[in-house]
């Protein structure tokens, strides 16, 4: 069975009843609502609902995260500012 998925949210009268189609959603893809209506629906799983934004693959250039804390042992080379007297 082949999915797809709908790329916005839409309402649209179908079989004389109106029906709504939440962006995200996955239907059938031989579903006659999706079959009237292609132009509301996508193969590309990128329009999926997701919990999470989708993270692409590392390349490896990414920058290293700074940490906020320092380790145990670890002397911190930060220095504060210096207040006018």
């Amino acid at each position: 069975m082949d999915v797809v998925i709908a790329t916005d949210t839409v309402n649209v009268t179908f079989s004389g009843q109106r029906v709504h189609i939440p962006r995200g959603t996955a239907w059938d893809a031989d579903d006659p609502l999706v079959k009237q209506f292609p132009g509301l629906f996508s193969g590309d799983d990128r329009h999926a609902m997701r919990t999470q934004p989708r993270r692409e693959p590392a390349t490896g250039g990414e920058p290293p995260v700074e940490r906020a804390t320092r380790a145990p042992g670890e002397r911190s080379t930060a220095r504060r500012p210096r207040t006018a007297r």
